[in-house]
């Protein structure tokens, strides 16, 4: 007795110790947990076999003395077989079971003798898990592949997704800021690491959602797996391959045509082009059936949106003779001349000043094979990556940090700036994560995880180097822009996270 405790408080500081000795280390997985036992008592010695219908990926045990089990590092979803047996009764088999990334299932079953005559039912308890029962580890929000198909998205952000949890307010869980929320996929870090801008790398999309297989939202856990947030912790896991070929595919565009054009009797004319589009196919099978599973995902979104409304003025059409801001105050003649002048004279092409569009995208790529190397040791490796560009306008700070005079500045209509002084901030994410989950015996399992994440958020200019040059007139008021936005050159957001896990559970 001293020496079983003795045992199982060294394995437990063992665990505890790889849990706290890497940071934010989070659940991938599910579990299946119960009791078997027939009209009298608990069962010991009972086998329990889960079966992963899609992909054929058994997972097996044996009760303890207790008549309880545990199966755990189980793959997310299904659906699973699972099949109870005895010496001497009759064998239970319970279908359809679905697992919930981070949420124990719970399955007692009641075995049979099989020299009853009896034709009595057996109870088998195969729901989910209720709110309140033990084995759950805190306040969740699950959401499954099925439901993610189903919910309604413009963005196609994971954003879109966490909100279903009650405690959700926009990106803010639990009442607090996001930058307190900690985001990973497949137990990677996702977060925005650099903390400037969208709570999550890309805008908000650093992976596409058809990618994915199951979120969990946790406000409150008390499991010592989940770590590194105040807010909430959202896990997520990709999907994988089965032994069916699978593919989806979609496509979504809107342009100009589907833009408002009236308000009341007022019609808007000369609307500038404008298209957005986005695509994306995924692709899943067995490379060797039961053994050895593929997925593939790519997405692509591009947008092409109006760039500077405003327009040069001519004699046909001098600034200030119709009402807005559609005429600058710069002339087309004055313009004309400062582009041939830098063209001839320094090679420099300072781009347009009128009737140009801006072009932005978010690329997502993402592979994932899945490995069953034996009953007890299942290997999965992920690559994922997003790049992408939003475009901005020339920026309206300078130095010294001083106003113009008048206070008017390069983007008002007294200018109009060149194309190539405006730029671009980059948001990229590239993303490995290899997990090896392993089980030794009925006591033990394992999970051994490495990733890397690179945010790499670089501003860049479609401008060749050259210095940025205001034209003032007579009065210190701008005219004109061209040159290499000042604050862009050099201007980079790298960050890289390598984080590594091994939690080691006594079941």
């Amino acid at each position: 007795m001293k020496k079983s405790l003795l045992l199982k408080i060294v394995v437990i500081v063992f665990a505890f110790v790889g849990f706290i000795s890497v940071a934010e280390a989070q659940v991938t997985t599910s579990s299946l947990t119960g009791t078997v036992k027939d009209s009298k008592d608990v069962m010991p010695g009972a086998s329990i076999k889960a079966t992963h219908t899609p992909t054929g990926t058994v997972y097996g045990v044996t009760t303890n003395e207790n008549g309880r089990y545990t199966i755990g590092n189980m793959r997310v979803g299904g659906p699973y077989t699972i099949e109870v047996t005895f010496l001497g009764y009759k064998t239970e088999k319970i279908e359809d079971v679905m697992l919930k990334l981070g949420e124990p299932f719970v399955l007692n079953v009641t075995l049979v003798d099989n020299s009853s005559s009896l034709n009595a039912i057996t109870v088998v308890g195969t729901g989910s898990n209720p709110i309140l029962n033990s084995n759950k580890s805190g306040l969740s929000t699950v959401v499954n592949r099925q439901q993610i198909q189903n919910l309604p998205t413009i963005s196609r952000s994971v954003n879109d997704i966490t909100r279903l949890t009650p405690q959700a307010n926009g990106t803010s869980i639990g009442g607090g800021n996001y930058r307190s929320n900690n985001f990973t996929v497949d137990g990677s870090n996702f977060n925005n690491m650099f903390g400037i801008g969208a709570n999550v790398p890309a805008n908000g999309a650093p992976i596409s959602i058809d990618a994915l297989e199951q979120i969990s939202v946790n406000v409150t856990p008390y499991d010592v797996r989940q770590s590194g947030f105040t807010g909430g912790a959202v896990n997520a896991v990709t999907r994988s391959g089965s032994n069916a070929f699978t593919a989806t595919a979609f496509y979504l565009m809107r342009g100009q045509d589907e833009q408002g054009t009236k308000i009341g009797d007022f019609k808007i004319d000369n609307v500038q082009r404008f298209t957005q589009k986005q695509y994306g196919l995924s692709i899943g099978g067995p490379i060797i059936k039961n053994k050895l599973f593929f997925f593939a995902n790519a997405e692509f979104s591009k947008q092409e949106a109006p760039g500077q409304s405003r327009i040069a003025s001519t004699p046909e059409l001098p600034y200030g003779a119709v009402g807005g801001d559609a005429v600058a105050r710069p002339t087309a003649a004055f313009l004309d001349e400062v582009k041939s002048y830098l063209l001839s004279k320094y090679n420099y092409d300072p781009g347009v000043y009128q009737g140009y569009s801006q072009l932005s995208n978010n690329d997502k790529l993402l592979v994932r094979l899945d490995w069953n190397i034996s009953k007890n040791h299942r290997f999965n490796i992920r690559y994922n990556q997003v790049e992408s560009k939003s475009p901005s306008f020339v920026s309206t700070s300078r130095s010294p940090m001083s106003s113009y005079a008048t206070g008017a500045g390069r983007t008002d209509k007294t200018a109009l700036w060149f194309s190539n002084s405006n730029y671009f901030q980059e948001a990229n994410l590239y993303s490995w994560s290899a997990e090896l989950n392993s089980s030794f015996g009925s006591k033990f399992s394992n999970v051994l995880r490495g990733s890397y994440s690179h945010q790499n958020d670089p501003r860049s200019s479609e401008s060749s180097i050259f210095p940025l040059v205001d034209i003032l007139d007579g009065s210190g008021v701008p005219l004109t822009t061209f040159g290499y936005e000042p604050f862009t050159y050099g201007n980079l957001r790298d960050v890289k996270n390598y984080s590594s896990q091994i939690i080691l559970q006594w079941l």
